[in-house]
C-alpha cells in the first residue's frame, strides 16, 4: 500500500501518464480474494488501473513460499508483458533486506548473495520475464517508516497472517532481526552496502565481456579463452553462469557446485571440452583450443525442440544495478 501511493504521488511529480497495479491473489487464504478487492477500490480512489492476478495451484498438498514466489514472478511477469510494461516496482525494505542477510548467512551464501535484493535486477520468470525488470525503490526504508507514511495519511493497510506463521524460515529471521540493537542492525546494513558495491563492480566487469562476444556455427556465441585473464575470477564466474542461463534458457542459474566444476575444466583447459559437456540446457564447448563457445544443447529424445536463444538475456542478467536506492 506504502509503495502505492507513492509511485502514485511520484507518477504525478514527474508528470508520468500514469501507473498499473497489480495484487496477485494466490489461492491460499480465504480471505485474500476480499483483501484484493480492498486495494482494487484504494486503486480506484486514486484512479490507478489495477488488475487482480490469480493463481491456482496444479497440485494438491502443501504449497510451500517458494513455489508461490516463483508463481508470483512469472503471473507478474506475464502481466506486465500484455500491457508493455518493461519496470514492475516491488515493496521490499530495509527489514527485507536484513532478513535476507540473516538466511543466506545461515545457508552459508557466499559475499555475492550477501549483498541482499539490489535495487534493480531482471525478472527471475522465464520466459515470461523477458525483457522486464524488477525495481525495488524502497529499501532504505523500514516498515516501519512507510506504516508512519500511511498513518499519517489516514491510509489502511491490511497484514498478511502468514508474515507471523514462524514454520516459515524469513519469520524466523524477522524475529532475530527484531532482537538485534540498533547498531548491529545498521552494521549489517553498511556491510550489505559495500557488498553490494562489489556486486555491481563484479557484474560491470562480466558485462564488459559480452561486447566480445561473436557469433559461431549452429546459434552459438564464441568468446576468446584469453578473455577470462582480462577480468577477475568472480566476474569470469558471473560470465560463464550469464552465458550458460542464456544459450541453455533456464529460469535459473545453475547448481553452484557444477558451474564451479565446469570453470575449473575451462581455466585447467581441460581437452575433453572439445566434445562439449551439457549444464542447464546449454552446451559448452572450446574450440581449436582458443575459443570458448555457449550453444542450446540438442533435446533428449522425445523431448520438445527448444525455443530460439534470446542472447540478449546475458545482458539483462549482467546489467549493474544503480545503488542510489540503497540510501535514498
Amino acid at each position: 500500500m506504502a509503495l502505492l501511493v507513492l509511485a502514485a504521488d511520484h507518477a504525478r511529480a514527474a508528470g508520468y501518464a500514469g501507473i498499473t497495479a497489480a495484487t496477485v491473489d494466490h489461492g491460499l487464504r480465504p480471505e485474500a480474494a476480499t483483501e484484493a478487492l480492498r486495494v482494487q477500490r484504494a486503486c480506484e480512489a486514486m484512479g490507478v488501473a489495477h488488475e487482480i492476478l490469480t493463481w491456482t495451484p496444479n497440485a494438491s498438498g502443501h504449497v510451500g513460499q517458494e513455489r508461490a514466489r516463483i508463481a508470483r514472478h512469472a503471473l507478474l511477469a506475464s502481466w506486465a508483458r500484455r500491457r508493455g510494461i518493461a519496470h514492475v516496482a516491488l515493496g521490499h525494505t530495509r527489514d527485507d533486506r536484513l532478513e535476507t542477510f540473516l538466511m543466506r548467512a545461515r545457508q552459508g551464501s557466499g559475499w555475492y548473495g550477501l549483498a541482499g535484493p539490489m535495487p534493480a535486477a531482471p525478472c527471475p520468470a522465464w520466459p515470461e520475464g523477458e525483457g522486464i525488470t524488477l525495481v525495488r525503490p524502497l529499501l532504505a526504508m523500514g516498515r516501519e517508516d512507510l506504516r508512519d507514511e500511511l498513518r499519517s495519511r489516514r491510509l489502511p493497510w491490511i497484514d498478511d497472517p502468514s508474515n507471523a506463521n514462524t514454520r516459515f524460515e524469513r519469520v524466523r529471521m524477522r524475529t532475530l532481526a527484531a532482537a538485534l540493537s540498533p547498531q548491529h542492525r545498521d552494521r549489517i546494513i553498511a556491510i550489505m552496502n559495500h557488498l553490494a558495491i562489489l556486486r555491481t563492480a563484479v557484474q560491470a566487469q562480466a558485462h564488459a565481456l559480452l561486447a566480445q562476444l561473436q557469433p559461431g556455427t549452429d546459434n552459438e556465441q564464441v568468446i576468446a579463452l584469453g578473455a577470462k585473464d582480462q577480468v577477475g575470477a568472480e566476474a569470469w564466474r558471473r560470465f560463464i553462469e550469464a552465458m550458460v542461463m542464456t544459450a541453455g534458457g533456464g529460469a535459473g542459474p545453475p547448481r553452484a557446485d557444477a558451474l564451479a566444476r565446469l570453470v575449473a575444466r575451462i581455466s585447467a583447459a581441460d581437452p575433453d571440452l572439445a566434445r562439449g559437456v551439457t549444464l542447464g540446457g546449454a552446451i559448452i564447448r572450446v574450440r581449436n583450443g582458443a575459443c570458448l563457445a555457449f550453444g542450446n544443447a540438442p533435446p533428449r529424445r522425445g523431448e520438445p525442440a527448444p525455443a530460439a536463444t534470446v542472447w540478449n538475456r546475458a545482458g539483462q542478467l549482467l546489467a549493474p544495478a544503480d545503488l542510489a536506492l540503497l540510501t535514498i
